[in-house]
Parts: structure tokens; C-alpha cells; sequence
């Protein structure tokens, strides 16, 4: 049996170790740049779901706005009724006519201020009265959300649609 001397033992484990280490070092350097491309991954991503939940709350917010112009100006157009019947045999009976309740939209309209009006605002075809009795208004304007507007310059349009009835209580 032949027997090493001690220090030609540790010798040998010393290179052995400095292999490894050489080896693990190589393995680090391959894997180096993969948690880089994971981080410029992770931080697409949320820019991608910040964006999108960014413009879909703008939609959102212009269509609610845009729905309140159209209540307030339904109610205005509303009270533009002329009264219908003799008032001695039959009780008289608001009667709306589509060009008045139209006119009304439009000076309704007219009055708000540039920070209340929406973007792109216009009045609708289905603006008018198709009973006498109610006043449908009907609004279209345009979103440009945040962030979303590079991809869609042109914006997202948006319609809504209020009606208001005419009618006299004792």
C-alpha cells in the first residue's frame, strides 16, 4: 500500500476545490443576465396592466361625465312643453316638439363651461321627442385616455343616451 504524504493530500483537495469553484463561477456567469431579463420583464408587464387599467378608468370616468351632461340636458329640454288641450273639458297635457327639445340641448350645451364640457362633443341624431311626451337626448364624445392615446391617437368614442318626460302634477 502506498501511502501520500499529507501535504501532496491536501494538495490535491486544494485543486479539487479550486475546480469546483472555477465550475460554480462559470455557472453563476451563465445565469448572471437571466434576472435581468426577468426584472425588464416583470417591469413591462405592470407598465402594460397600469396602462390599460389607466385608460379603461378614463373611459370609464368620461362616460359617466358624459352621461351626466346628457340627464341635466334631457331635464332641460323637458321643460320646453307647450300645453295641449282646452283646460275646461280635458286636463291640459304638456306636448314636447323634437326641434325645441333640440334647440334646448344645444343652449344647454352652449352654456357649459370649456373645464364641464366633454372632449369631441356633439349632439346625436336620436336627439328629439318620438311620443310628444318625453325628451330622449342622445351625446357622443371622444376619450383619449393617458398613456393609451400614443397607440389610438384618434381616441375611443363614446355615446350616451337620457331621457326626460314631461308631465304636470296638481
Amino acid at each position: 500500500m502506498s501511502r501520500r504524504h499529507p501535504t501532496a493530500r491536501a494538495a490535491t483537495d486544494c485543486a479539487t476545490t479550486g475546480r469546483r469553484a472555477a465550475t460554480k463561477r462559470r455557472a453563476d456567469d451563465r445565469e448572471a443576465g437571466q434576472i435581468t431579463v426577468l426584472i425588464i420583464g416583470f417591469v413591462l408587464l405592470t407598465l402594460l396592466v397600469t396602462s390599460v387599467a389607466a385608460g379603461i378608468t378614463a373611459v370609464y370616468i368620461e362616460h359617466k361625465k358624459l352621461l351626466a351632461i346628457a340627464d341635466s340636458a334631457a331635464l332641460a329640454a323637458a321643460d320646453t312643453f307647450d300645453l295641449a288641450g282646452d283646460g275646461a273639458t280635458t286636463a291640459p297635457v304638456p306636448v314636447l316638439r323634437s326641434d325645441r327639445v333640440s334647440g334646448a340641448v344645444r343652449a344647454y350645451l352652449d352654456g357649459l363651461g370649456p373645464d364641464a364640457a366633454a372632449d369631441g362633443l356633439a349632439i346625436g341624431a336620436g336627439t328629439g321627442t318620438s311620443d310628444g311626451r318625453t325628451a330622449q337626448v342622445e351625446l357622443h364624445a371622444v376619450v383619449r385616455p393617458p398613456l393609451i392615446s400614443i397607440v389610438m391617437p384618434d381616441g375611443i368614442p363614446i355615446t350616451a343616451v337620457a331621457q326626460a318626460r314631461a308631465e304636470l302634477r296638481q
